[in-house]
């Protein structure tokens, strides 16, 4: 079991683990990459709240007045969660809901508020922008339970409407919403066509569903379900249950199995997580382990075999699922395709040299500045950025990521006391490097050519302010040493080397197939001796959400596991050939390849027979993704002498 913790609350004193953590705690353990799953059923309250939805023969009149008999019948929250520790308050705010047949209908009554007259239109499109406003009610539907996609519906204290596809405003349906005229209370009616937007539910249909209140009272947030920080991650959301004809026991059955129903679904979701990541170990007896040059083995059918070369590092796995995009995802494929990735690194002569082109061919065409309020999406970055848009680090090492996923490099974002940018694995250096694209930059210590990745660069910091540190900049690799000058502007140091003091890294880089929304994901956090006891402290004096949020771990193999790999296994059988067994975790995985006495190379699957000779025997492996993407080659070389 995985020794986690989180030390501090959110008023900083010491707690147990939160159950709202808890919840995402699903450890990878065992060479075979069984997973055990922790803390299922969920804890999270969350996951138990239903509202039953029941279809209503009468229709609405959306004036926002609520005086229609239908109200009576609908289905009633008037229970709402303080975002930042989920703790139930006490406010007079009802949302009732109904199902007419074609239109899911909602009624709003909540404490009279202000109306935000600040407010401005979209980027892409022309709504309000209410995702910013001081007041609004923000209708969260996820259709499909799929815990993925979802779409919000938002209104406003003036009857101003914007939706949403997660935080995606060129998404736009046609709905309806109107403020009543009351002047002591903000009441509401939403007429949202789901049947045709989404589909016709059926009886016993269950959506994932949150209301979200923001500026109602004293508190910034609140919502319907109890899910702390994270008010738009669908995995945490509560439910709708579309009644019509289910009986009371039928809709109580449909209750108690949503426990199950989450269980299966995250099952789901990391077996096919480690599937697309190769075959899984084998158990084989009578393993040869302990392999170093020149170590004797004599093995069961009389051969002697010596240990005369071996490059074959072990896999290093981490204990923690981090979810990968597909190579199948169909935008994935358009990136790559519209925006010509393959020649736009055709020109390296090595895969590092290829991410060095990439990074440098965002940078100079995306620039650096103020970004507008978007979701941080490649295409919308690249398209607007092209056009002399300027966009900031987020923008840039989201963009960055997914153009590196595009052509089969895996890469993981990451985010830090000051900064944004990104660790990408490099097969030509074996390891996480960091490569920063809003500085067209890596980071190596003086007189190595190896870069750094973000974890090795925090350290450096923590152990001397980085100043056996240089920045190397762009394709043409010109390197500047790290000082300790600082910056008249602001006073911070000209490298910004104090922004990697604390790193905080996603769980996954699948922004495709789950678009960004606000914590719709998990962090990790690496604790040593520079971050043991000490907290993130924000420039405001409060604890950093993210330090908050985080499962830190003490393995550094937990968050900078190896990738691409082809790691040898050689059992002994007591025939006349060994069996060999390939282990990887290969993101995307399409098959392994091997060399024997340096010969062609040749497909093979994970399991093969391996006939030694007299003299010196070869055998090199290695894996390749659906990209056509080679990893590293594995190594072995074995003197067999008959007795």
């Amino acid at each position: 079991m995985a020794d986690f913790k989180l030390s501090r609350g959110i008023w900083g004193t010491e707690k147990k683990l939160s159950v709202f953590v808890l919840l995402a705690f699903l450890l990878s353990t065992g060479r075979a990459g069984e997973v055990q799953l922790e803390g299922f059923p969920w804890p999270d309250p969350a996951n138990e709240i239903v509202t039953v939805v029941p279809t209503v023969a009468a229709r609405a009149n959306i004036d926002g007045e609520l005086d229609e008999g239908c109200w009576r019948e609908a289905g009633v929250i008037n229970k709402f969660h303080r975002a930042k520790d989920a703790k139930e308050v006490s406010i007079e705010a009802t949302v009732k809901v109904f199902y007419d047949g074609s239109n899911l209908v909602f009624g709003i009554d909540l404490p009279k508020v202000e109306t935000d007259e600040s407010l401005e239109k979209c980027f892409l499109s022309d709504e309000y922008r209410l995702l910013s406003s001081a007041s609004s009610i923000r209708i969260c539907l996820d259709t499909k339970h799929s815990h993925g996609i979802y779409h919000q519906f938002i209104i406003d204290p003036a009857g101003r409407k914007q939706d949403l596809q997660i935080y995606d405003e060129s998404w736009s349906a046609e709905w309806t919403a109107a403020v009543g005229k009351s002047k002591e209370r903000w009441q509401s009616e939403v007429l949202i066509p789901v049947s045709e937007i989404f589909g016709r539910p059926k009886d016993g249909d269950v959506w994932g569903f949150n209301v979200a209140l923001f500026g109602v009272n004293t508190e910034r947030a609140l919502s319907s379900t109890p899910i702390r920080l994270s008010l738009v991650d669908a995995e945490r959301f509560g439910h709708l249950l579309f009644k019509g004809e289910l009986s009371a026991e039928g809709v109580e059955g449909k209750r108690k199995s949503l426990a199950g129903v989450h269980r299966e679904m995250k099952e789901r979701q990391l077996s096919s997580n480690r599937r697309m990541c190769g075959p899984e170990l084998k158990e084989i007896a009578g393993e040869l382990t302990g392999f170093v040059p020149g170590e004797e083995k004599r093995l069961k059918n009389g051969l002697k075999i010596t240990c005369l070369g071996l490059d074959n590092p072990q896999v290093l796995r981490s204990r923690y699922p981090f979810i990968y995009e597909k190579y199948e995802n169909v935008d994935l494929q358009r990136l790559r395709r519209e925006y010509k990735l393959d020649e736009v690194i055709a020109g390296g002569r090595n895969e590092f040299e290829q991410m060095l082109i990439l990074n440098e061919w965002l940078s100079s065409n995306v620039p650096f500045g103020d970004p507008p309020h978007i979701g941080p999406y490649a295409f919308y970055v690249l398209e607007h950025g092209f056009g002399g848009q300027t966009f900031n680090c987020t923008y840039l090492s989201w963009t960055f990521t997914q153009l590196c996923n595009a052509v089969g490099w895996t890469a993981k974002l990451m985010t830090s006391a000051g900064h944004g940018t990104v660790d990408v694995w490099s097969n030509y250096w074996r390891k996480w490097i960091e490569i920063d694209p809003s500085h067209n930059s890596h980071i190596r210590i003086q007189g190595t050519g190896v870069p750094l990745n973000s974890n090795e660069i925090r350290r450096e910091y923590w152990r001397n302010k980085g100043v056996d540190m240089e920045m190397v900049f762009g394709t043409e690799q010109r390197a500047e040493k790290i000082t300790l000058q600082r910056r008249a502007k602001d006073g911070l140091y000209r490298y910004r080397q104090e922004g990697y003091r604390w790193i905080s890294y996603k769980n996954r880089n699948n922004f495709f197939e789950l678009p960004y929304a606000y914590r719709n994901f998990f962090y990790f956090m690496v604790e040593d001796e520079y971050s043991r006891g000490k907290e993130w402290i924000t420039g405001r004096g409060t604890v950093d959400e993210r330090y908050i949020l985080a499962i830190r771990t003490e393995r550094v193999e937990d968050i900078f596991w190896t990738l691409n790999q082809a790691y040898i296994h050689l059992y002994d059988e007591g025939s006349e050939e060994l069996r060999v067994q390939l282990e990887t975790v290969t993101p995307n995985f399409k098959s392994f390849e091997i060399c024997i006495d340096n010969g062609q190379w040749r497909k093979t699957g994970p399991v093969f027979g391996w006939k030694l000779h007299e003299g010196q025997n070869f055998l090199n492996s290695r894996s390749v993704n659906k990209f056509g993407v080679r990893g590293t080659e594995h190594k072995i070389v074995l003197g067999a002498a008959e007795q």
